[in-house]
């Protein structure tokens, strides 16, 4: 199943289930199947499951996005290949900073739309004024946190040149967007990968547990888009 340029629905939608994993760059297949791989059946894997020892071909192209904002995310963390690539230090960067301006709505709705309701998104890019064209491609895999919140998005971005001339932004030319069926509950032990200090915290009383109920795990995850 190839991804469809973008058309007035935003580009093609699969179901996991019918997954077939076009894109063949050996950094984004690293990526996505330790991704898949982790994940098992849930909604995403949690931040503090990867493994930077098993993506070591993808790491240096990797980013970690974090929201500072229901319609916005900047780069928590970059891998230095990216960096050198792009010629500028993106940790701290609002993430759109890597797309070209009249791009920048469509792809803060697809972030905002991974907090909101996951999905991994395969985007196409292009360079304006590059002839001849070289190809790029981003890859987005949500991630959560330990409540189950998607908290933190994994991604990484392949150009095949050494370096380009900073700034660089990017064109979006075609787009590929995946729904999540979760099938398992969230496992309670993990190894420790990406993991983050967690933050202080008063313990509940059992008056907080009676107020608070439960929660189901199974989640089925639809996918959007402002044009759909």
């Amino acid at each position: 199943m190839e991804m469809n340029s973008l058309d007035q629905k935003g580009g093609s939608v699969a179901v996991l289930a019918d997954y077939r994993k076009p894109m063949k760059h050996p950094v984004m297949a690293e990526l996505l199947d330790h991704w898949e791989a982790l994940r098992a059946g849930r909604m995403a894997p949690r931040r503090s499951e990867i493994d930077p020892r098993k993506i070591e071909i993808a790491l240096s192209h990797a980013f970690i996005l974090e929201q500072t904002h229901p319609t916005a995310a900047r780069f928590r963390i970059a891998g230095m290949r990216l960096c050198d690539t792009i010629g500028m230090e993106l940790r701290g960067m609002p993430a759109h900073a890597l797309i070209d301006l009249p791009d920048r709505d469509r792809f803060n709705y697809l972030i905002a739309g991974l907090f909101k309701t996951p999905e991994i998104v395969e985007l196409s890019l292009s360079e304006p004024g590059c002839h001849p064209a070289r190809p790029c491609e981003m890859l987005l895999l949500p991630m959560t946190n330990d409540a189950g919140e998607i908290a933190r998005i994994l991604g990484a971005l392949v150009y095949e040149t050494q370096q380009v001339q900073a700034p660089t932004r990017f064109k979006i030319e075609k787009l590929r967007r995946t729904r999540i069926i979760t099938q398992t509950a969230e496992r309670q032990e993990m190894p420790m990968g990406f993991a983050e200090a967690a933050p202080d915290f008063e313990p509940a009383t059992p008056q907080d547990a009676a107020k608070s109920g439960s929660r189901p795990y199974l989640r089925l995850v639809a996918s959007r888009d402002p044009k759909d």
